[in-house]
């Protein structure tokens, strides 16, 4: 069954969306993103992608308190990424009831607790992707890896990974389409379950992600701005 996933991205202690993950070029949508939260519960989201912008530009949580709420007021499962690098906080995060852990500059930079969570977590850890062309960045797209995004995943693989979501960052808050070329030779390498996101504008995207080889999609901007409507896509 294919997913659709509203995120929420939390800066500040608020709901925002940002271009191509330049943290200079956001939009405040709520000013508690619990509401948000509730919003796409409401409208039958059957999963929430929460992502702490703080944390992912300074390596340390800054909306933990946010997040928590989040889990407290709403029933469906929630994912949450975003500065997450160490494992006492990832058991802080699952023990509090987050369903599935999202870590993407650990992924580049810490292999032993990639390995090490993975053993412990099972399939309540993913790894994002984010492509920045065909190479990976890291802590809030600022780093670039001299890895590409394949050879990033396979070594995941081989540390117990077994899902990922797949960013194209330069399609990224833009409302262009997301890369279908991208998503479905990074699906088609990878082999396990892959999660798209980035650039969905209007429905015939989600449609066409579906061909991909994706298990389901994030989306973002093009929710908070009315292009899409979450019951129309669901």
């Amino acid at each position: 069954m294919f997913e659709v996933i509203p995120a929420i991205d939390i800066l500040g202690g608020k709901c925002v969306r940002l271009k191509q993950g330049k943290y200079d070029a956001e939009t405040v949508y709520f000013d508690n993103p619990v509401e948000a939260a509730k919003k796409w519960e409401a409208a039958g989201a059957k999963r929430i992608h929460v992502v702490d912008l703080d944390g992912a530009r300074t390596g340390t949580p800054g909306n933990i308190e946010i997040i928590k709420n989040i889990i407290k007021e709403v029933k469906i499962p929630i994912q949450v990424g975003g500065g997450i690098r160490m494992f006492s906080l990832i058991q802080e995060l699952i023990s509090f009831g987050v369903d599935r852990v999202v870590l993407g500059t650990t992924a580049i930079k810490n292999p032993n607790l990639l390995e090490k969570v993975s053993e412990t977590f099972g399939d309540q850890i993913a790894v994002a992707i984010d492509a920045k062309g065909k190479m990976a960045a890291a802590e809030g797209w600022m780093y670039v890896s001299k890895k590409d995004v394949v050879t990033l995943a396979k070594e995941a693989i081989d540390l117990g990974v077994n899902r990922f979501i797949y960013t194209d960052i330069n399609r990224d808050g833009m409302l262009s389409g997301p890369n279908y070329e991208a998503v479905t030779a990074f699906a088609q390498e990878v082999k396990v379950p892959v999660i798209a996101s980035g650039g969905v504008a209007k429905k015939e995207d989600i449609e066409k992600l579906k061909e991909t080889g994706a298990e389901g999609v994030i989306v973002g901007k093009a929710l908070y701005d009315g292009k899409v409507k979450l019951e129309e896509i669901l």
